[in-house]
């Protein structure tokens, strides 16, 4: 009897249900203990555990299918909480936003073999699963009890603290419920939640104009050029004292002989692009973040006071992640993206594909103009954001340096079209955020670096140069939240002088956990 027991304790089966049971539950205590606003209940969190010998007992048919994916989603979720501190919102946000081009590019930035060891490693995976396991009803019983009580708190909790919301769209739903399961579970219920929403609300006018505004009067320049950049780390620009490299050879030119200015100790108010480049084009930040589907945005006010409004962009802006800018662009006259209106455009992932496009609207005939240009810049994986001019322009950079050429060339061709086409414009370059070289950006312990912007202006008389430097705060920093009041004044819109106090005297920055710091305090290991 006894023999007949210690067999089955040693039988394949058993033995490949404790180890993996022991893998996921170990995974998903430490996921849990990293998860970015998330109420922890070690009972839900052992609950939640036995989802493993849950799908171990289905039999040969399901388990192959459910344990390895499950698996391999808990070691993904354990790498996100490892490398990043905190697993957030937003980052996830940003996974399920990524486009098929940025998921290769990542992958591949790791090891062009990632891809073949990834796929070895499931297939091994399921034919391990398959051979190990059979259909065991007592233990199927056991643990589905135990998850689905701990779905079915998880769900009242969400339900009962969540009554404003229950009529919104399913990733709303999926992130309430987030809250309430700790760990592997949840996360994967939130990305699941993400990939069945289609938050793509449509760009209905608004009425109501942020009280900040306190006057119009006729626009002050005739024609506006925002160009937003991506992932540009400003201490990586020459301009900005970097000497390894000539990274930004045009800009420096420009800014010897006076015709840009640069503003330096500039950051952005948060650290991911989901956030930080509404905070260019609206009224969002970090202690408003309502008013960007409230209140009329930039691209509004632009046409409200007579300016034709062009939005062009490189990158996407549908889905969870992006819709948040793709959002406002669709406000514009006109708009066009990889994902948008673009049939004769052409526009793709390349800034290049830009500039034909830029050529035809900046010859429009209309007197005033609003553009914003939105690039791809330095997003990982760098070594496709470089062309071969790059690299024989800095052969001995790495692809990071070189990306940030790339773009400083991008920028002397848009000036250059700019000359002939438009003649009397003003330009702002800012980059939604900073980046970590090598590591990215939205990181939660990751510093500075994520936050720290090159900003250039382009004026004809240096007045919104001096407008700049007259905005930094307390600290002598000028935050990103300040460029949509220079571009509102060059729109001719008086603004309310409190209102720039307050974000003088409130260094705010959104971080990628969803909380708000001042820009002095942000966490730190």
């Amino acid at each position: 009897m006894f023999r007949n027991v210690l067999r089955n304790i040693l039988s394949r089966n058993v033995l490949f249900i404790i180890c993996v049971s022991v893998i996921f539950g170990f995974i998903n205590f430490y996921v849990a203990g990293h998860d970015a606003n998330v109420a922890v209940s070690v009972s839900k969190e052992f609950l939640l555990s036995l989802l493993m010998p849950f799908l171990t007992s289905l039999g040969c048919f399901l388990s192959p299918i459910f344990v390895p994916f499950f698996l391999l989603f808990a070691l993904f979720d354990f790498y996100l909480a490892y490398k990043y501190g905190l697993v957030t919102k937003s980052m996830l946000q940003a996974i399920m936003g990524t486009n098929t081009h940025q998921a290769i590019s990542m992958v591949s930035s790791v090891s062009i073999l990632m891809p073949i060891v990834l796929l070895l490693v499931i297939v091994g995976m399921v034919v391990l699963t398959w051979k190990c396991v059979r259909f065991r009803p007592v233990v199927l019983l056991v643990t589905g009890v135990g998850v689905t009580v701990a779905l079915h708190a998880g769900w009242k909790h969400s339900h009962r603290s969540n009554v404003e919301r229950q009529n919104n769209n399913i990733a709303e739903m999926a992130a309430n419920l987030r809250i309430f399961l700790p760990g592997v579970v949840g996360d994967f219920v939130y990305m699941t939640g993400l990939g069945m929403s289609d938050d793509n609300r449509p760009a209905i006018p608004h009425t109501q104009t942020d009280p900040a505004i306190i006057g119009t009067a006729e626009g002050r320049r005739k024609n506006i050029i925002l160009v937003i950049g991506e992932s540009a780390f400003a201490d990586r620009h020459t301009t900005y004292g970097y000497t390894a490299q000539n990274t930004t050879p045009a800009m420096k030119t420009m800014a010897d002989k006076g015709r840009i200015c640069v503003v330096r100790q500039a950051h952005s108010a948060a650290n991911m692009t989901r956030v930080a480049v509404p905070m260019l084009v609206s009224f969002y930040d970090p202690d408003h973040q309502g008013a960007l589907y409230a209140e009329k945005n930039l691209v509004e006010l632009a046409r409200d006071n007579g300016y034709r409004t062009f939005w062009i962009a490189s990158q996407p802006g549908r889905g969870e992640y992006s819709r948040t800018f793709g959002y406002v662009s669709e406000f514009s006259d006109y708009v066009t993206r990889q994902d948008y209106n673009n049939a004769t455009s052409h526009v793709n992932w390349r800034d290049e594909s830009l500039l034909p496009v830029m050529k035809e609207k900046f010859a429009d005939p209309v007197s005033q103009k609003f553009f914003v240009i939105h690039l791809m810049g330095s997003h990982e994986s760098y070594s496709d954001d470089r062309t071969e001019e790059d690299i024989r322009a800095l052969p001995d950079a790495d692809s990071y340096d070189q990306s940030l050429h790339r773009t400083d060339r991008i920028l002397q061709q848009i000036i250059t079209m700019a000359d002939k086409e438009l003649g009397d414009y003003t330009l702002v370059y800012i980059s939604d955020h900073g980046e970590i070289v090598g590591q990215g950006h939205g990181i939660q312990y990751g510093g500075y670096d994520q936050y720290k912007v090159p900003v250039y202006i382009l004026d004809r008389d240096r007045h919104y140069c001096d407008m700049a430097e007259g905005m930094r705060n307390n600290y002598g920093y000028y935050t990103s939240l300040m460029t949509k009041y220079l571009i509102l004044d060059m729109m001719g819109y008086d603004i309310d002088p409190e209102y720039i106090k307050n974000i003088q005297n409130h260094d705010r920055v959104l971080h990628s956990d969803g909380k708000v710091y001042d820009y002095k305090s942000i966490p730190r290991r």
